[in-house]
């Protein structure tokens, strides 16, 4: 049995696990993300040198567009990785072979390598979280387009207004941080930055609250539908926190509907049906894994 590293970096926090060649996870450890590239570095190499199992390598997920070489063009809160060749830097590094991809397409990897996307030949991931992630599976192969930008439907404009683009991203209206916090924060002038405390706030009466999850679910809502008619995937599949709630993703999954009967054209056609992942939080490193065995190995 061979052993790999998955490392998971978020701007918060970092899961590092021992994953063998059948995707099973055997250790892993979360810790509080270090921001800086040394230090961040050393973090990964104490993780593996603490270990007592053999690694033949390192698969590691990051937000940003990252190129199939592993260079970091974007990197999301990991700003000590922007514009940086992090495969390279990290193997002269810890002195193991080492692949890089988007914290999205790892977690589309994982869902296609054993979870709810295993016998999926057309989709489309979508991770709601800080800001919105994506990857494209077409004809069972994932889609990286040029630079590895294909995926990132967070950056895709909502509004036609010229300016403060970022303002019109789908990030900024349907992502949980970026926007269902964002919008409630503003609202009710305090940081709010969890979004199970805006659900319990609606939940418990809090109309502002009502009104600021309603929006978020037409908006991923309207992301499902624009994914639908420019992909046309089987099936979308949805990661992230939000999606281990039943009753958002109930509500999420009734709004796309009615935007599909209401809008006349879709409501002749056949739409994709809504998933979510399987993986949950670990999708990242199990993916990043799926990664390096299939560029290493034969699988």
């Amino acid at each position: 049995m061979n052993y790999y590293v998955g490392i998971d970096i978020g701007g918060t926090r970092i899961k590092m696990g021992i994953i063998n060649e059948d995707g099973d996870i055997l250790i892993s450890e979360n810790q509080k993300t270090q921001l800086e590239k040394e230090k961040l570095f050393q973090q990964i190499n104490h993780f593996i040198k603490g270990q007592d199992y053999h690694i033949k390598g390192v698969g590691l997920s990051m937000p940003g567009v990252i190129k199939e070489d592993g260079y970091a063009q974007t990197s999301g809160a990991i700003h000590c990785f922007l514009n940086c060749h992090v495969k390279k830097e990290l193997e002269d590094y810890l002195g193991l072979p080492v692949i890089v991809e988007n914290d999205a397409k790892a977690a589309a990897m994982a869902e296609k390598w054993l979870g709810t996307a295993k016998n999926e030949n057309d989709f489309v991931c979508l991770t709601l979280g800080t800001a919105v992630g994506g990857a494209t599976y077409m004809n069972g192969q994932l889609q990286r387009g040029l630079g590895g930008l294909a995926g990132e439907f967070g950056v895709a404009l909502v509004g036609l207004e010229p300016h403060q683009y970022d303002e019109q991203s789908f990030s900024f209206h349907a992502a949980t941080v970026a926007g269902l916090c964002r919008h409630y924060s503003y609202r009710v002038k305090q940081r709010v930055l969890d979004a199970r405390e805006i659900i319990k706030r609606a939940q418990d009466g809090d109309s502002i609250a009502q009104n600021c999850l309603e929006d978020f679910y037409h908006a991923v809502a309207a992301l499902f539908v624009n994914i639908a008619v420019m992909i046309a995937p089987h099936t979308i599949i949805v990661g992230g926190g939000i999606s281990e709630n039943q009753e958002v993703m109930a509500a999420i999954d009734k709004e796309y509907h009615h935007i599909c009967q209401q809008y006349h054209v879709l409501s002749l056609v056949d739409m994709p049906v809504i998933k979510t992942c399987q993986f949950k939080n670990d999708a990242g490193m199990i993916g990043a894994v799926y990664s390096f065995l299939r560029r290493h190995t034969d699988i």
